[in-house]
């Protein structure tokens, strides 16, 4: 999410938004972030962002360098981490049927 997306979201929608990453990434009843703490967090950060427009791994760097946004830091780490796609693991087990077909061949 670049900076004029996150500056353009109201209260409302930018709590909707926390609600679901939260649900998403909690499992057992705790989480790695608070809620609470998150929506306070990305409410002040819309008003101390910077002008310009800036990346996901810029707004991340921000978030870290400034040390007083714990939360945001930890969403973002998840955001990175999160794998696009599932092709890797596809590769693998196509390479593991080969692999399969070639043993049973040689046996």
């Amino acid at each position: 999410m670049s900076s004029t997306a996150l500056k353009s979201l109201d209260r409302s929608e930018l709590k909707d938004s926390c609600t679901k990453f939260a649900s998403a990434f909690s499992s057992g009843g705790s989480s790695d972030v608070d809620l609470n703490d998150l929506i306070s967090e990305l409410i002040v950060m819309q008003s101390t962002l910077p002008d310009r427009t800036m990346s996901a791994m810029e707004i991340f760097e921000f978030a870290r360098e400034a040390d007083c946004y714990p939360n945001i830091a930890i969403a973002y780490r998840i955001f990175f981490t999160m794998p696009v796609t599932v092709a890797s693991a596809e590769r693998s087990f196509s390479k593991l049927k080969l692999l399969k077909n070639y043993l049973r061949s040689t046996m």
